[in-house]
């Protein structure tokens, strides 16, 4: 999914003043599209303080295009659908000027194991465990929450003292048999009011964490919450820094012309890359130094999101299609 991509509104009114009316109901349309950018692409504290900045002018100056369907106007009735696209590399400078990090992706689930170290059966892989029980029942949530199989394999794999001690080689471990990079462990301590947890993120190799409380034990309420602080706390890990730039020389491979195109294309969509050089051209090769910011995983993560493949061999870096 495309963090940059914005939503339809629908605009329905009656006025005397039909151009006056449309005009603010755009500027809300405006605000809330480029809202709905930040909040994905930057974690809650960098957005609660960012969004002070965007104002009507700054705002403007992010706009690709606007977009109405099925507009009518009958007398002083007015109907359109319309659709505010925004440049997303005018945004991207935006952040790199101001020293802002964002990310260009999110993980679409999470291996999720949770831990209630109150209960008399706590076994991190109980089919008893009231949280495992609970996503279960609910599909809404279980897109995101991927849970083990909770059989006697995992069991073997991970047991409760590893989760205690934080083994974070053996978890990363476990997740390799589910196939999932993205890892939630959550420590309950359900005996106490309020409810605490422990919430642990694992991603790209690295571990963050956060406590979270929940006052009146809603099963609903706390999903809700840990899939909001879980990302936000993904986005920390993965978030692309403009603070420093980093470089690798990479060959380009094509088969024609119409592939070396795709393959430009592809590159120049790839956000974090702030420069190409290209340092020789052969035959169905060029090779490029590439100037970018962040780290080399995210950089990879992005080029594959962008149909592009790296292969890493003997110490060069080799891009083609996928």
């Amino acid at each position: 999914y495309d963090l940059f991509e914005t939503n339809e509104y629908k605009i329905e009114f009656i006025s005397n003043n039909i151009l006056e009316e449309k005009t603010k109901k755009i500027d809300k349309i405006k605000i809330i599209s480029l809202n709905n950018i930040f909040k994905r692409i930057l974690t809650k504290e960098d957005y609660n303080y960012r969004k002070k900045y965007l104002e009507k002018d700054l705002i403007n100056s992010f706009i690709k295009n606007i977009i109405f369907n099925e507009e009518k106007i009958i007398e002083n009735y007015y109907f359109s659908k319309i659709k505010i696209n925004f440049n997303k590399n005018k945004i991207i400078s935006y952040l790199r000027k101001n020293n802002v990090a964002y990310v260009d992706y999110l993980p679409s689930s999470f291996l999720t194991l949770i831990y209630d170290g109150n209960n008399l059966d706590s076994s991190i892989f109980s089919k008893k465990n009231n949280y495992y029980q609970y996503l279960f029942l609910n599909k809404e949530y279980q897109s995101f929450f991927k849970l083990p199989n909770l059989d006697i394999n995992d069991r073997y794999i991970l047991n409760k003292e590893d989760i205690n001690q934080n083994n974070i080689d053996k978890i990363l471990n476990f997740s390799k048999k589910y196939n999932l990079n993205d890892v939630i462990v959550v420590k309950a301590k359900t005996s106490e009011i309020p409810v605490k947890y422990d919430i642990t993120v694992i991603s790209n190799d690295s571990i963050l964490k956060n406590k979270l409380k929940n006052n009146n034990f809603q099963l609903d309420n706390f999903f809700e919450t840990l899939k909001f602080e879980s990302l936000n706390i993904w986005k920390k890990i993965n978030q692309i820094q403009n603070t420093s730039l980093n470089q690798i020389k990479c060959n380009v491979k094509y088969f024609n012309m119409y592939e070396l195109k795709e393959i430009k294309n592809n590159l120049n969509n790839v956000s974090n890359i702030k420069n190409l050089k290209i340092k020789s051209i052969s035959y169905q090769k060029l090779e490029y130094t590439i100037y970018f910011y962040g780290n080399l995983n995210i950089l990879y993560k992005i080029f594959e999101l962008n149909n592009l493949k790296i292969i890493n061999k003997d110490n060069s870096c080799i891009i083609r299609l996928k």
